[in-house]
């Protein structure tokens, strides 16, 4: 992914090649809308693409989703993907929320079979212009980065499907002795009280969490006796919050707790998912942020911490914001 502070847009070919990068992954049925600070992308927000037969539903989610909008950029511009009678309708529905949000929509375009279309009555492209995406300047910027979009939002979806046959049956073993283990210490009181016995749990823990990070830093995976240990304390309150306000948004970070979340047993999963959306969250990975939201719900519906997640996310709280809000930084 493109760091968003990054990028210059110059031409309209720039606004089409660069939506993936922004996403993650190439729409498909989609309406993206990408948020400009004056000439600075904020971020990009992608929608699901209406049936005609469902817009006046809309009115409402796309008042409030424009209202959010306005509060990160004062401009936007509208790339949408799927056939015209769909994206057109989406584009004027939501370009008339923006623009009574008091947000300038510079254009609105469709994109399809190589080649995009001006909604806003240019007969330049009345016809389709014809667009190389791997021959633009955004393109060639992402491969000297190393960066590539995946081909779709399933594609994304994959990376945290957890594992399964032989590797499967050798985390349930591994996550199984963590879990006694941890139990074991939790419940050791022969030569302490039961809060200072929780005190050395929650700096074993702290300590699992900095290996792990620390060999993230270095591009080393761990084994499954770490991964285990490192779900089972992570159980501990003390221990993910320590893990969530140490998050960077670092690609090394977000390898870790991809691997992790995949590797995880679903008893012990819904944390390092969490961990997983807040990494994505602070690298502007809304994507995959609200991909392993859902890994977590799923894993534990009552998860207060990706509920929490899941909002910020829905009301469009920046990355800056959320950060200043879980540690003693301020928002830019």
């Amino acid at each position: 992914m493109v760091t968003p502070d990054k990028l210059t847009l110059t031409t309209r070919d720039d606004r089409v090649a660069v939506v993936p990068y922004l996403v993650g992954f190439t729409p498909t049925d989609s309406l993206v809308v990408v948020v400009l600070d004056g000439r600075q992308v904020r971020f990009a927000a992608r929608l699901d693409l209406p049936h005609p037969s469902d817009l006046a539903e809309l009115a409402a989610p796309a008042a409030q989703n424009a209202a959010m909008i306005a509060r990160h950029g004062s401009a936007a511009f509208l790339v949408g993907y799927g056939p015209a009678d769909r994206v057109a309708p989406a584009a004027t529905l939501l370009t008339t929320a923006l623009t009574t949000a008091g947000v300038d929509v510079l254009e609105a375009l469709r994109v399809g079979d190589g080649r995009y279309w001006c909604l806003c009555g240019d007969t330049g492209c009345a016809d389709g212009v014809a667009y190389d995406p791997a021959g633009s300047r955004i393109a060639a910027e992402a491969v000297y980065r190393g960066l590539a979009p995946l081909p779709d939002r399933a594609a994304l979806e994959r990376l945290i499907t957890p594992i399964s046959g032989a590797e499967r049956d050798r985390m349930r073993a591994t996550t199984t002795t963590a879990l006694h283990r941890l139990t074991g210490m939790l419940a050791d009181e022969t030569s302490a009280t039961a809060g200072t016995a929780t005190e050395h749990v929650v700096r074993a823990g702290v300590a699992a969490v900095q290996q792990a990070y620390e060999s993230a830093a270095r591009g080393e995976a761990l084994s499954d006796d770490e991964v285990a240990w490192l779900t089972a304390v992570l159980m501990v309150p003390e221990v993910r919050d320590h893990a969530w306000i140490s998050c960077d948004g670092s690609d090394g970070q977000r390898r870790l707790w991809i691997d992790v979340t995949r590797r995880a047993m679903p008893a012990t999963s819904a944390a390092p998912a969490c961990l997983l959306a807040i990494t994505a969250y602070l690298a502007g990975d809304g994507a995959l942020a609200n991909i392993a939201v859902t890994r977590a719900l799923h894993a534990d519906p009552d998860y207060h911490l990706a509920h929490l997640l899941g909002h910020a996310l829905q009301a469009g709280v920046s990355p800056q914001q959320w950060r200043a809000a879980t540690t003693d930084t301020t928002a830019e």
